[in-house]
């Protein structure tokens, strides 16, 4: 199955790329950890989520990049980076067993994010 494709808005990620990409190699999606439940998409969060703040910042995020797709210039081509995305919100409809995500393809949002906790997949559907 093909990874899904992934629209982010998360402007003050490291892995945040102009056009509402993510160059992230891997997305990992959980629940709200004081809940330790999803009801709704403001219940999950991207705890791949590594906020930008310095060119430092930038460098501690490396370990988690999409070199690949950034040497080949696909994002450059029009071509959208399509990072693997794991899933442990198992209360979700896209859920599938060993954490995949089943989507064709999923939004992650964060206006101003500080933190993985300020993050939501708005593909989110409750079982």
């Amino acid at each position: 199955m093909a990874n899904p494709t992934v629209k982010c808005t998360v402007d003050q990620c490291t892995h945040y790329m102009p056009g509402d990409q993510c160059m992230a190699a891997k997305i990992s999606v959980y629940n709200n950890e004081q809940a330790g439940y999803s009801s709704e998409d403001g219940d999950t969060q991207c705890k791949s989520f590594h906020q930008r703040k310095t060119v430092g910042d930038m460098v501690g995020a490396v370990h988690n990049s999409n070199i690949g797709g950034m040497i080949t210039g696909a994002f450059m081509d029009g071509k959208q980076l399509t990072p693997e995305v794991e899933c442990f919100v198992n209360h979700c409809a896209y859920w599938h067993q060993n954490n995949v995500c089943q989507a064709s393809s999923i939004e992650v949002a964060g206006y101003n994010a500080a933190n993985p906790q300020d993050t939501d997949c708005k593909t989110f559907k409750e079982k």
